[in-house]
């Protein structure tokens, strides 16, 4: 009890609030490895964004094939998938950049990217394990398919918290519970995108006039209800995003035995390189 009392009293300080991090290291080289090498966690960070990049890619042919490529943008699972996708992308471009020119110095503040990156990762984890859940309680059932491809509509609706939950694991940057802001803000501005599209004719791709049956504004009061209950289960996965993080870090912390922190300055690259016998 007295640790979870000395968490929350940590968590909920303003400073929390922030985008600082003491250690960069934190945000390229994963927890689960014994070496200061980037090389690992760069692999699994490309693997990650070209299996993105491959979702993402299928979806938007296959609805350019259908000549409703303009609706594609009015789902929250596609939201959801561009943010998966710049959040791998981010990451990999951080282990690539680290790859080559070294470790990033944190003498003033961190790095735009790393921030960008770290509101990215907060963004789409949470984001992800919602549409999963929406989808396979509400709308599968429903019969309502996104993809306009069966097989695809199903593998999106679960390989996307599949590569957010892969991608959680293997890091080792902080959860913050104040950085619950990040995903609400992102939720909220999906629903008054809801509500301008609807108030301006906006249809599906079936013509009916809403993007959801469940979420459809001619009827405000259970929508309300949908949006407050869906708003609920967010701030609940931001949470679960917190618990596992947590979880990560103990089980790192007992089975791998940490690297001795590296002498390496800005600039000197994390690879190694080999020596002439």
């Amino acid at each position: 009890m007295s640790a979870i009392k000395s968490y929350f009293k940590q968590e909920v300080k303003s400073s929390m609030l922030s985008l600082e991090h003491p250690k960069p290291a934190d945000f390229y080289l994963s927890g689960w490895q014994t070496t200061r090498s980037v090389v690992p966690l760069l692999i699994w960070r490309a693997l990650l964004f070209l299996t993105a990049f491959a979702i993402v890619l299928s979806s938007v042919i296959i609805y350019i094939l259908n000549g409703k490529f303009a609706y594609w943008f009015i789902y929250l699972t596609h939201w959801g998938l561009l943010s998966i996708l710049l959040t791998t992308g981010f990451a990999t471009g951080i282990s690539v950049r680290c790859y080559f020119y070294g470790p990033i110095s944190t003498e003033f503040t961190l790095p735009w990217y790393l921030k960008t990156y770290w509101i990215l990762f907060n963004t789409a984890v949470p984001i992800a394990l919602l549409i999963t859940i929406f989808y396979w309680s509400l709308l599968y059932n429903a019969g309502i398919e996104e993809e306009l491809n069966h097989g695809l509509d199903v593998a999106v609706h679960g390989l996307n918290s599949l590569v957010m939950l892969l991608l959680l694991v293997s890091c080792a940057q902080p959860s913050r519970l104040l950085h619950i802001y990040q995903p609400v803000v992102f939720g909220t501005t999906y629903m008054l995108f809801s509500v301008i599209y609807h108030f301006a004719g906006g249809t599906d791709q079936k013509g009916n006039a809403y993007i959801y049956p469940v979420v459809n504004w001619s009827e405000p009061g259970t929508t309300i209800l949908v949006v407050f209950v869906t708003g609920l289960l967010l701030v609940c996965l931001h949470l679960v995003t917190l618990a596992l993080a947590a979880a990560r870090d103990v089980t790192t912390k007992r089975l791998i035995r940490r690297p001795v922190a590296g002498t390496q300055e800005e600039g000197h690259p994390l690879r190694q390189h080999r020596t002439n016998a």
